[in-house]
């Protein structure tokens, strides 16, 4: 699935009031904001051939998505870059997007990389988390735990869902930092409560096997029943075995099945093989 660049955010310019080009600018983002995308660019076109970082960034996002104007990737890419060039967070994100993915550029992870970086360095959140992956996997880049878990704290200080997650499990697991269950249902539980359903998952068994907090199977079902019911596949599985073995309550057979063939239709093979040795 490609990944949404960013668009035009109302909050994006920086205190510029006293000068002509911001009273222009903001006239291209009220523009924007109701989708009068012609005047968005006529205002933004000659302060981008001026220098005007921001109006080089929104110019871009409107050959980006061919508001107003045919969409032209190559010009996008060239606005993207002037801006990012200046230090636009938001364009150096959506050109580390365009990179990573190969869209009106030649696909280069290194690339890609180098702008997810900048932006990181700035306290972009997502790009942070993105910069986290590449060290967690080693994509593009030599694989490195610690340095995974220091990008995805930072992104997770700033309320990131996904990268409380992944520094929630890491803290569980003992990978990139020193092992602390504490810590771990900490970071879990904010991500969790933010409807993440990795985390919902991870949640759950931490109180399945008491981790960091005394064993609650019942509390366990309740998270893993939120993302079952929002489709989490390994949820799905793991509340099915609540109910087959009676963890928690009851041992509930139809409601076992229930949840093993949802997992096993998302093709996880060991709800399939539990349905056959229940009709074994």
């Amino acid at each position: 699935m490609l990944s949404p660049r960013r668009s035009i955010s109302q909050g994006q310019d920086t205190d510029r009031s006293q000068r002509q080009e911001a009273v222009t600018y903001e006239l291209g983002v009220a523009a924007y904001a109701r989708r009068a995308y012609d005047e968005a660019y006529r205002c933004w076109s000659q302060l981008a051939e001026r220098g005007d970082m921001q109006a080089q960034y929104g110019l871009a996002v409107l050959f980006d998505r061919g508001e107003g104007i045919a969409r032209d990737l190559s010009k996008a890419v060239d606005w993207y870059q002037r801006a990012a060039n200046q230090g636009v967070a938001d364009a150096q994100y959506n050109l580390a997007l365009l990179y990573n993915e190969g869209i009106g550029v030649q696909a280069s992870r290194q690339r890609a990389i180098g702008w997810f970086r900048k932006a990181a360095e700035q306290g972009d959140a997502e790009a942070q988390y993105r910069l986290a992956r590449c060290y967690d996997q080693g994509l593009g880049l030599v694989k490195d735990p610690s340095q995974a878990a220091a990008w995805y704290r930072k992104a997770a200080e700033q309320g990131h869902a996904a990268a409380r997650n992944c520094l929630g499990d890491m803290y569980r697991t003992g990978d990139g930092v020193k092992r602390d269950y504490a810590q771990a249902l900490y970071w879990l539980t904010l991500a969790a409560r933010q409807g993440y359903g990795y985390a919902q998952v991870n949640l759950g068994y931490l109180y399945d096997h008491g981790l960091g907090v005394a064993a609650d199977p019942q509390e366990a079902i309740n998270w893993y029943r939120e993302a079952a019911l929002h489709g989490d596949p390994m949820a799905q599985y793991n509340l099915a075995e609540m109910f087959r073995i009676g963890r928690g309550g009851q041992q509930d057979r139809q409601q076992a099945i229930r949840w093993y063939r949802k997992a096993a239709a998302q093709g996880h093979p060991g709800a399939a093989k539990r349905l056959k040795q229940l009709d074994a």
